[in-house]
C-alpha cells in the first residue's frame, strides 16, 4: 500500500523550513501570526485528522456503533492508550531554530491532543479557532501552534510508516539518524541497556518519551535467549547434582531457604568453577547478536 501521508508531510515541512528563512524562529517570535501560518496550521491539522483515523483502524479500532468517528476523542485517545503518544518527544533541530526555553527545545505535541475544550492541546484549539473564525482568531495561527501541530504530524507519520532500521553490531544505536527523515525535527531513541534474568527488555526513564528503541533483532535475540536458557538449566543441573548440595538438602528443609543456596553451601571457588563449566559446555555466543531500532509500540 502506498504511503500518501509522508510526501504531504515533507511538503509542509519544506514550507515551514522556507518560512524560517524569513522569520527568525526563537522564543520571542513564536507568537508571530499571519494568514500563511494559519493556512499551514490548518493543512497540518487536516492531515492529523486523516492519518489518525487510518492509524485507528489499522491498529484494531472499531467503527462507532452510532454517530461519527472523531479524530481526537476517539482515534487519538485510542492510539494514546496503546502507545503513550502524550509522552512522545520531538526536538526542533533545524539550524534555523534558535530556541533557548526548554519548553520550546523539547516538545510533546500530542499531549492532551485527544481532549477537547480548554483541556485540549494549544495547537488543536488554535486549529479549531482559525478554521471556524479566521479573521477573529488570526492570532491563533502563530508559529508556536504551527510548530507543535507539525511535530504531532511528524510523530503520527513515523508510527504510520513503522520502519525498522538495521544497526548490525551497533548496540548503542549511534548509526541511527535521529531525524528519521525530517529536516527540522529529531527524536529521542531509547538505547539498548540489556535484558533481565527473565529475558525482558530493560528500560530507563527515557523509554516512554522515545519514539524508537534499540534492541536485539528478533532472530539473533531468540537464539541468544535459547542459549542462555540452556546454559542456566545446565548450571542448575550441575548445582543440584553436586554431592555437597545433595547432602545439605537431605539434612535441611530448604523450601523456605533465603539467599543463594549454591553459593552458601559450595563457596565462591566451587560456585564459579561450575558457572565456568556450564559456559564452556553451552557458549552463549553474544558476539552473534545483531541490533535494530524499532518503533516504540510499548510491546516489550
Amino acid at each position: 500500500m502506498s504511503n500518501l501521508y509522508w510526501p504531504i508531510y515533507k511538503n509542509l515541512e519544506k514550507e515551514v523550513a522556507e518560512l524560517s528563512n524569513w522569520v527568525h524562529f526563537d522564543d520571542q517570535q513564536l507568537s508571530v501570526y499571519s494568514v500563511k501560518i494559519s493556512e499551514l496550521l490548518i493543512r497540518c491539522s487536516v492531515e492529523i485528522e486523516s492519518i489518525s483515523k487510518d492509524l485507528y483502524f489499522d491498529n484494531g479500532g472499531s467503527p462507532p456503533e452510532e454517530g461519527d468517528l472523531y479524530f481526537d476523542t476517539d482515534c487519538l485517545k485510542f492510539l494514546d492508550e496503546k502507545w503513550k503518544l502524550s509522552n512522545k518527544v520531538v526536538i526542533p533541530s533545524s539550524p534555523n531554530f534558535h530556541f533557548e526555553n526548554e519548553s520550546n527545545k523539547s516538545l510533546t505535541p500530542l499531549h492532551k491532543s485527544f481532549k477537547r475544550g480548554t483541556s485540549g492541546s494549544d495547537w488543536k484549539k488554535a486549529y479549531q479557532a482559525v478554521k471556524h473564525e479566521r479573521v477573529k482568531s488570526l492570532s491563533n495561527g502563530n508559529l508556536g501552534n504551527l510548530l507543535r501541530a507539525l511535530g504531532a504530524l511528524f510523530i503520527l507519520n513515523l508510527y504510520y510508516k513503522r520502519e525498522t532500521f538495521s544497526l548490525g553490531k551497533d548496540s548503542a544505536g549511534n548509526t541511527l539518524s535521529a531525524n528519521c527523515g525530517s529536516d527540522i525535527f529529531s527524536i529521542l531513541v531509547h538505547k539498548q541497556i540489556g535484558h533481565d534474568g527473565n529475558g525482558d527488555y530493560m528500560k530507563n526513564a527515557e523509554f516512554d518519551k522515545s519514539i524508537y528503541y534499540v534492541d536485539w533483532t528478533h532472530k539473533t535475540g531468540a537464539e541468544f535467549q535459547k542459549n542462555m536458557t540452556a546454559m542456566n538449566q545446565r548450571i542448575n543441573q550441575l548445582f543440584f547434582q553436586h554431592p555437597k548440595i545433595l547432602k545439605y538438602i537431605s539434612e535441611h528443609d530448604v523450601a523456605k531457604y533465603e539467599g543463594n543456596l549454591a553459593w552458601d553451601v559450595l563457596g565462591q571457588s566451587e560456585y564459579v568453577r561450575i558457572l565456568q563449566q556450564a559456559q564452556k559446555e553451552i557458549p552463549i555466543k553474544s558476539e552473534k547478536l545483531e541490533y535494530e531500532a524499532r518503533i516504540n509500540l510499548h510491546d516489550v
